[in-house]
């Protein structure tokens, strides 16, 4: 299979046109539509709804479309390492985090790693929650840095903790709980409060809602959102709680959105680095060795 047939098809889903697809691709809209029928053939089954305007891919056609930014993924990332080392000779690491509070934990770390390693050159990029552990068992990346949930009961995944923390009521200036110094678990049920979801985060969402239910009470999710820039809007315009890191920068004003600690919930979490077992990388090793001398358990 040509991996400009995946591009296509990831691009096509992605810009629901053939016509948005051609040109983001400098090609013409008849070989957009061409390399399609050629997938369809290949797998002889229909991937594309032509009849939906803006098109919409088949239920089939959502399947290939995960797979395919799986593959697309995992060729980008041959592509650099091969890149890498015939402009340098030297190793590629690649790691993968959620969030910058993830990241945030290594920096103090990683300018000695890159002093004592001048060969081993760091790539880090962004991904959603629930696709961390994924990623990392079919190789996209070598490690990943995220929330101990997604780790969870993953046998061929290892971690190792770099921080310990505990989750804070994120609460703007118009809630009555704003100028409380702790939140009771009592007072954090009375009110609706808001969640990223399961969509996002993964198991993680999930977890917050066990952690809730040990701490004797139903949440009243009022609302759902994607990302946490979403989520702080609400916190704001409709007076409700969420829940942050401890570790959290939050960009708002102190006058305008506080992280408010929560008395004696199960609301708690670690930041680990996760990798998978077999990893052939050796760098990994190296950055490994390096992660547990400068955070010990």
């Amino acid at each position: 299979m040509n991996i400009e047939k995946i591009k296509y098809f990831i691009d096509l889903v992605e810009c629901r046109s053939f016509t948005e697809t051609a040109k983001k691709n400098y090609v013409s809209q008849t070989t957009i539509s061409q390399q399609i029928a050629s997938l369809e053939k290949e797998f002889d089954m229909q991937l594309i709804d032509r009849k939906q305007i803006p098109i919409e891919p088949t239920q089939a056609g959502s399947i290939f479309y995960e797979e395919a930014i799986v593959l697309w993924k995992q060729y980008n990332h041959m592509q650099a390492q091969m890149k890498n080392y015939q402009q340098c000779h030297t190793q590629l690491l690649s790691i993968e985090y959620s969030a910058l509070t993830d990241i945030q934990v290594l920096l103090r770390f990683i300018t000695s790693f890159k002093e004592l390693n001048p060969t081993i050159n760091l790539k880090l990029n962004k991904v959603l929650l629930k696709d961390i552990s994924e990623f990392l068992r079919k190789g996209i990346y070598d490690a990943a840095i995220a929330v101990d949930s997604e780790f969870k009961e993953k046998e061929d995944i290892l971690t190792h903790t770099l921080y310990r923390g505990r989750y804070c009521a994120v609460v703007g200036n118009q809630h009555s709980l704003f100028h409380n110094r702790t939140i009771s678990k009592e007072e954090l049920y009375k009110y609706p409060l808001i969640m990223l979801n399961s969509t996002a985060i993964g198991t993680s969402y999930y977890l917050m809602i066990q952690n809730a239910i040990k701490d004797g009470y139903e949440p009243n999710i009022l609302q759902m959102v994607d990302d946490v820039e979403t989520e702080l809007f609400y916190i704001v315009t409709e007076n409700l709680i969420g829940f942050l890191p401890d570790n959290y920068s939050l960009a708002y004003p102190k006058d305008e959105v506080r992280l408010i600690p929560l008395k004696d919930s199960h609301h708690t979490f670690n930041i680990e680095i996760g990798y998978f077992k077999d990893n052939p990388n050796p760098s990994l090793q190296r950055f490994l060795r390096q992660i547990q001398d400068s955070f010990p358990q």
